[in-house]
């Protein structure tokens, strides 16, 4: 039967669907057979859906937070100010400052700029790059995805950039790390296209769907250096890495020494509850509009329910018994990727965060059908589970994931 909606990043005549009924606290239940004998099907959720849900499908804290908020307000204009507003940007904030790794000083501070997802977060980036710097070019890597708004589609560099009309003049494609792991072709490109002409790198800080690529902290030296030198701005895409997905709280805390000017995050910001992200602007630029219209804005802007997810979802990992449960689920991943490694598997994992070189070994309906889900991206299997799975959950469904792989 032709559905009356579009089905996102899919031929529209027969694309994979899969027919929700209900979530429980790590998985969703799908409706199998057929219309006269339906029944449910329990798949264990180890994507954490597209790497928002990372507090499960199913949190009573995150929902609470929510419903509370809209007993006193759920509506508000991007002018009003609140008690909520502030304390979450204070708390964003005080995650996201950068500290010389020499003296421990303060090296960076930022202020907050929300939006409703990860795309709208690098399309304002984007536009802030290019104001304050006036200079067009952004530097970008291939295996990459940045979103699906027409700016952010322009600096993604996997498939689904193909398709569309888009400024692809204004992106300038760099090595990644699995070509260049100390980055030491960068500087040629800018010299080809002009320091004068470049206004910032835009770079999820690992990877994500694209393979989990994880640089060497020399690849991120060589980009700060030439940051530096040339005076290029740094946008950093943390909308898969932010909020424990690769065990600190940002991805950027693996390397201390990297003071990005842009720090994106949406996804797991909320526990994927609302709809919201954030863009952390650095305090040298986001001064610069104390003179200068700001000319950004969304009607949603700091949404309080969105807020209020935020707020939960920090207090939720701040709570000594999640760290101590994160920390055993990375201790059974990391124990995971090393057994396949040993059997010949091209492994890259980091955190709660895993690609699995699986060629033609696997599908997603295959994976469905012993009721497990994981994205599937080319020859990638992506792992990306709650940061909160029962640990028994989670060995079982590794467990049937392994006698997969071993088909």
């Amino acid at each position: 039967m032709e559905l009356p909606y579009f089905i996102t990043w899919s031929k529209q005549k027969a694309p994979t669907t899969l027919e929700l009924s209900k979530n429980s606290p790590h998985a969703f239940h799908i409706v199998e057979g057929s219309t006269y004998r339906p029944h449910l099907k329990k798949i264990v959720d180890l994507s954490s859906m597209s790497y928002q849900a990372s507090f499960g499908l199913r949190n009573k804290m995150i929902t609470e937070a929510i419903k509370k908020q809209m007993s006193l307000f759920s509506i508000a204009l991007p002018k009003h100010t609140f008690d909520l507003k502030k304390e979450v940007s204070l708390r964003l904030i005080e995650k996201a400052k950068r500290y010389s790794p020499q003296t421990g000083k303060l090296s960076k501070d930022y202020k907050c700029f929300y939006t409703l997802s990860g795309s709208e977060g690098i399309e304002n980036a984007l536009k802030m790059a290019r104001q304050l710097t006036g200079k067009n070019i952004i530097l970008a890597r291939k295996k990459s995805y940045h979103g699906a708004t027409m700016g952010a589609l322009s600096v993604t560099g996997d498939w689904r950039n193909d398709e569309h009309l888009l400024p692809r003049q204004w992106t300038v494609r760099i090595p990644g790390p699995e070509e260049d792991p100390k980055g030491e072709g960068i500087e040629r490109i800018i010299l080809k296209h002009g320091s004068n002409k470049i206004a910032a790198f835009c770079l999820e800080t690992i990877t994500g769907g694209n393979g989990v690529y994880i640089p060497h902290p020399l690849y991120y030296k060589k980009i700060q250096s030439l940051a530096n030198k040339y005076k290029i701005k740094i946008i950093m895409d943390e909308v898969v890495c932010a909020v424990y997905r690769t065990g600190p709280f940002f991805g950027i805390d693996h390397y201390p020494f990297l003071k990005p000017d842009f720090i994106v995050c949406a996804k797991a910001i909320s526990g994927g509850f609302f709809p919201i992200g954030c863009v952390l602007v650095c305090n040298k630029l986001s001064k610069r509009y104390d003179d200068k219209i700001l000319s950004c804005g969304l009607t949603h802007y700091a949404h309080p329910l969105g807020l209020s997810a935020i707020k939960a979802t920090l207090d939720l990992t701040e709570q000594r018994s999640f760290q101590k449960h994160a920390d055993e689920i990375l201790m059974i991943l990391t124990e995971f990727a090393r057994d396949l490694s040993f059997r010949g598997f091209k492994v890259r994992h980091i955190g709660h965060l895993m690609a699995i070189e699986i060629q033609d070994k696997l599908t997603i309906e295959s994976l469905i059908e012993n009721g497990i889900y994981a994205s599937i991206i080319r020859e990638n299997l992506i792992l990306a589970p709650h940061l909160n799975t029962p640990i028994r959950l989670l060995k079982s469904s590794l467990k049937t994931l392994n006698k997969l792989l071993s088909k």
